[in-house]
């Protein structure tokens, strides 16, 4: 039986009435006296020089209230192209109109003539040195040629002038090390690889290609701003993180923070993909301080994709040495990560290529290249998925070739606490193991069958949830109920789990606990709800104010029953004497009275950063697959996490689900689709994603390993069940038929083709 009474119970979401009855007020259901409609007009290719912007034809037309290109933008921020467009869809200007439908015709009416740019939509071709060259000519050295410049630099000054002229020699002969069209670019090095290479007896190469895929989160992005005389920005913004936002905003207008509040909407899905500032709100603000009346901007489907900011895809190379016995000595990876317009792309989540394993020698080169597609953001998990599918598959072909079961292979070489983790200090106490033997053990592992064209598959994924700047206030009210006031973004169930926690600190029901939401204005700073963070953050600062609130309690009803704090204890939502004969006690509520002639009961948390403990999941599927269409079908899903204690088991079962099914979906059948002008599947007609008859059924199997410093050892939830997904579908496929495919997603006509090729 559980020691607590609130925490570690699956209760319903505190939200749940309003999202079932449909009286959730999203982004688009802000309605304002006069508002506008706001529509971006976006650029017809994917590279070209904007010789001209003309919008006289578009401000003529009646309902157009107001066109805004990038010389309205008094900070000199870009916000709109005005010399060249980088991708299909980039903004070139917006339009404000009585209705949607004259902004939609406004948008045809503005006349830009371009010159027409060279086109590169693969990394792999953009690197090369007859490239476009999108932002600069800068190039960037490859590992080699890293490696060889660092040593002449020593040798330099250790003057060994027969090496020096056999290394710049073989500098000399390394032009296809130059990478060009880089964006960003990151190393990570533990012992040397090509000693552990030497030592060992199996050495494995592979490539493994990973598309862009977008979040599909249901609502599109959407603002509403208005600008009041005296020059304050409000806008309605659905977004994770609403403080990011208001300095988002106050950044690229140049406006102060204090003249820019953020109301945050209930928010129709994210997934890391709505911190985005200059989408649709910096456009708002600009076309309501134009017009002086409110202006929402809503983007289409076919805007998501065109200009959301999706998942990078990449490329990764990737190579793995092993003893006989099965002990991993080294691993080199190097990937070349889809950054589109902008820099970004994840590429520091190449270093999940180590996993959970201990490898002795290490070498991690990442670099972001350019192409001419949307910038990308984060996604679940951002950039685990495509470096752990390259890592779990491989280990899982490493297994087959020595013969040796891959759950075993894998439990033979994980990390324990005190190990060396490859580039990143001492291992913490994790249930690495614990995990993935859970998972073999309620899949069946040990004793699995499979019938023909069946097969199994193993993988396991790492994440560490981040950690960052909250507040919260918690007040106790006079009919014995309490408050809680924060400023952070919902979307998972997170001010269920925030409720839970207060409720079990004070004593108190469930059902008497309420949770609020402020403005940026009015709140306490919260950090985005994203990197699994919320529950770590805000519930450890949510647990310290109610812990302050709970002193606050025992002071006044030490006052009021006469005795000192330690004579009294709280249970059950009031506040007794310790043994007293007959029983003494008072409650929440006359104390919540009492104390509004003595100050009333508040309590404030505030946090910042304490260190976060990795988490694992670990799934095994087992699949058939159709020789004759090559349609792969999920007879068995079992998903185990750990997730350091589940505050709310339910919530936390339907994150495990909900990780787990994206993650299948991105093996199977999600891919962005570009060609040499931009994306070609721009919505859901043509990008796919699973249906419920699509759907396996996800067995959840919870795994708690407590953390250290969170919320009664509360680890993120959100991210880890995704990151394994993909190569447990992939592994299981090799299971049953034999075939490899590291180019995903696996989709049955590349099945039919790898069998046909394979000669079965």
């Amino acid at each position: 039986m559980s020691e607590y009474s609130v925490v570690s119970k699956s209760v319903p979401r505190v939200d749940a009435l309003e999202k079932v009855t449909g009286t959730a007020k999203y982004g688009a259901d802000i309605q304002l006296p006069g508002m506008l409609h706001g529509k971006i007009v976006r650029s017809k290719h994917a590279h070209a020089k904007i010789l001209s912007i003309d919008t006289s034809e578009a401000e003529k037309l009646d309902g157009v209230r107001a066109v805004v290109t990038q010389a309205d933008v008094a900070s000199g921020r870009k916000i709109f192209a005005s010399d060249k467009v980088m991708y299909l869809g980039e903004p070139i200007a917006a339009v404000a109109a009585t209705d949607a439908d004259i902004a939609e015709e406004a948008t045809d009416l503005v006349k830009i003539e371009y010159e027409v740019l060279p086109v590169v939509q693969d990394v792999m071709e953009a690197i090369k040195s007859d490239a476009p060259r999108l932002h600069s000519d800068a190039t960037k050295d490859g590992p080699r040629r890293r490696a060889i410049t660092a040593k002449l630099k020593q040798l330099s000054e250790e003057s060994d002038s027969e090496e020096i002229r056999q290394l710049n020699a073989e500098l000399d002969n390394l032009e296809d090390e130059l990478y060009y069209n880089i964006s960003a670019e990151n190393h990570i090095e533990a012992g040397d690889v090509e000693q552990g290479f030497a030592e060992s007896d199996l050495v494995v190469e592979d490539t493994y290609v990973i598309p862009r895929v977008h979040q599909t989160y249901m609502e599109p992005h959407v603002s509403v701003a208005q600008v009041d005389p005296s020059g304050k920005v409000t806008a309605w913004a659905s977004t994770q993180g609403p403080f990011a936002i208001r300095s988002g905003i106050a950044g690229n207008l140049g406006i102060p923070l204090d003249q820019v509040n953020v109301i945050a909407t209930t928010m129709g899905g994210g997934f890391g993909g709505r911190f985005g500032v200059v989408l649709t709100h910096v456009p708002a603000v600009l076309l309501s301080q134009k017009t002086g009346r409110p202006v929402k901007v809503q983007m289409s489907r076919e805007e998501e994709f065109t200009d959301g900011r999706p998942a990078p895809g990449c490329v990764i190379k990737l190579k793995t040495g092993v003893t006989n016995d099965g002990r991993i000595l080294a691993r080199q990876a190097l990937g070349f990560w889809d950054s589109g317009s902008i820099s970004g792309a994840s590429i520091g989540s190449t270093v999940r290529i180590r996993g959970v394993y201990n490898f002795p020698h290490l070498k991690v080169d990442a670099y972001g290249v350019h192409t001419n597609k949307s910038g990308t953001a984060a996604y679940r998990a951002p950039g685990a998925p495509q470096a752990i599918f390259a890592g779990e598959s491989q280990l899982d072909e490493i297994a087959r070739r020595l013969g040796m079961d891959p759950v075993e292979f894998r439990l033979k070489n994980m990390r324990e606490e005190g190990d060396q983790v490859p580039a990143g200090g001492k291992e913490v106490k994790v249930g690495y193991k614990e995990t993935l033997t859970a998972v073999a053990d309620a899949a069946g592992w040990w004793n699995r069958e499979k019938g023909e064209n069946q097969g199994w598959g193993v993988a396991v994924g790492d994440w560490t949830n981040g950690a960052g700047p909250g507040g919260v206030y918690v007040s106790l009210h006079e009919d014995g109920s309490a408050r809680i006031f924060h400023g952070s973004i919902d979307i998972t169930g997170t001010d269920t789990a925030i409720t839970q926690i207060v409720a079990e600190v004070l004593t108190l029901p469930y059902e008497r606990v309420k949770i609020t939401r402020g403005d940026t204005d009015s709140a306490p700073y919260a950090t985005g709800s994203g990197g699994s963070v919320v529950t770590f953050t805000m519930g450890n600062a949510a647990k310290i104010a109610a812990e302050d609130t709970r002193a606050r309690i025992l002071e006044l009803a030490a006052e009021r029953l006469n005795t000192d704090i330690d004579n009294l204890k709280l249970e059950n939502g009031e506040v007794s004497l310790v043994d007293a004969d007959p029983p003494k006690s008072i409650s929440l509520g006359e104390l919540a009275a009492y104390s509004t002639s003595r100050g009333p009961i508040v309590g404030k948390g505030s946090f910042a950063r304490k260190p976060s403990t990795p988490a694992l999941a670990a799934q095994i599927a087992k699949v058939e697959v159709d020789r004759e269409t090559g349609k792969i079908k999920v007879l068995k899903m079992v998903s185990s996490q750990d997730v350091g204690f589940a505050i709310n088991p339910m919530a936390v079962e339907g994150q495990i689900e909900g990780g787990t099914v994206q993650g299948y979906a991105w093996a199977i059948m999600e891919e962005m689709q570009y060609n040499e002008n931009g994306n070609v599947n721009p919505g859901f007609v043509d990008y796919r994603v699973p249906t419920s008859a699509d759907l396996p059924t996800v067995e959840s199997v919870i795994v708690e390993v407590p953390a250290p410093n969170g919320p009664f050892g509360a680890k993120g939830v959100g991210e880890p069940p995704i990151t394994p997904t993909l190569a447990t579908m992939a592994n299981a496929v090799v299971d049953a038929v034999g075939v490899r495919i590291n180019d995903l997603p696996i989709k049955p006509e590349k099945v039919l083709n790898a069998l046909s090729n394979n000669g079965k």
